[in-house]
């Protein structure tokens, strides 16, 4: 196992990937051995949080699974309750509308000289755009994104 997937069962064991849970920073960096230094390199404080980052990041995406959000905060980390995961998946959808606007208008103003070969980006664009306002408007959508199951009434008069 990895140490990511170590961190993730030593949290889950010591109860702290419950919604609501805070993680302190300190637990993180204890399990993974890693300390800030209270001088250095930039090198070596960038290999501290690139090492928990790496870790955090893992734990993050199995808790994705479980329909749960690892927060950071300035201590550390807390799991989002599900009413507040509403607002994380909003600032993911907006942050993929920006990175979506922003291929578009490089690939725009892209001179053609050098756009070397001929391919339908802004029409792979365009769909992703279209495909998530489609998403985002159907009456379903809803009951997709937090697994809910949606139940059908039978017709007037069949049994």
């Amino acid at each position: 196992m990895s140490k990511a997937d170590d961190l993730l069962q030593h949290l889950k064991t010591l109860g702290l990937l419950q919604y609501g849970a805070v993680i302190e920073r300190e637990v993180v960096h204890e399990f993974l051995g890693i300390t800030m230094p209270a001088l250095g390199t930039r090198a070596e404080f960038d290999a501290v949080s690139l090492a928990e980052l790496s870790a955090t990041g893992a734990v993050r995406d199995a808790l994705l699974r479980e329909g749960k959000y690892l927060a950071a905060t300035r201590t550390g980390y807390r799991v989002l309750l599900p009413s507040e995961n509403k607002a994380q998946i909003d600032a993911y959808m907006a942050s993929a509308r920006r990175k979506l606007n922003r291929a578009q208008k490089l690939n725009r103003t892209t001179p053609v000289a050098h756009n070397h070969q001929v391919d339908q980006t802004e029409a792979r664009i365009l769909m992703q755009q279209e495909g998530s306002r489609a998403k985002a408007a159907h009456p379903l959508s809803h009951a997709r994104t937090y697994n809910h199951t949606v139940q059908t009434t039978k017709p007037f008069g069949k049994t």
